[in-house]
């Protein structure tokens, strides 16, 4: 004889979700999506920005490095229209190239340019002549006024970021409010 199921399901005959719960769980996705997509989006300028930031201060520090590490001068040169940055080293024997005038300068093949994003804009030309020279010492050979010692970036939103860079080498990020 068989036996008759009482009452009830066993916990091993529900098979899945039901409709209300899978409402619920689409409805709070939706709500999540609702609040956070747009606070992503009104961030995505400040976000550029600081990317581009932290790509020239990386830039710089690479620079720097390998000034020291090779024995020769390096430059990060800004590109006319400012959309664009690229490191050159000096020939084989130009140590300080603000003492040297018969440095040459020539593209590094393993380092690309650099390019910031649409939405940021770079403002002014920084190092009065758009580049920015470290020794083989590790100093750099940057403008004697203290304004024209960085790099200045706007994002759309109008946050800004400076990158500086001091005559001894050091090199920060600045957030402008």
């Amino acid at each position: 004889m068989r036996e008759k199921c009482r009452g009830g399901s066993s916990p091993s005959a529900r098979g899945g979700f039901t409709l209300l719960e899978l409402m619920i769980v689409v409805a709070i996705i939706g709500i999540a999506a609702a609040i956070g997509i747009p606070n992503w989006i009104a961030g995505k300028p400040l976000r550029e920005v600081k990317k581009a930031s932290r790509d020239v201060f990386g830039e710089f520090m690479k620079a720097k490095g390998r000034a020291v590490s090779t024995m020769r001068a390096h430059r990060v040169i800004f590109a006319a229209d400012g959309r664009t940055f690229r490191t050159q080293e000096a020939n084989a024997g130009c140590l300080r190239a603000q003492q040297d005038a018969d440095c040459t300068w020539n593209d590094i093949v393993d380092v690309p340019p650099v390019s910031l994003p649409s939405s940021v804009t770079l403002l002014g030309r920084p190092f009065e002549d758009g580049n920015v020279i470290f020794n083989v010492d590790g100093t750099a050979s940057v403008p004697s006024t203290e304004a024209q010692r960085c790099v200045d970036l706007r994002a759309a939103s109008g946050a800004r970021f400076k990158v500086w860079v001091q005559p001894t080498g050091r090199i920060f990020l600045e957030r402008v409010s």
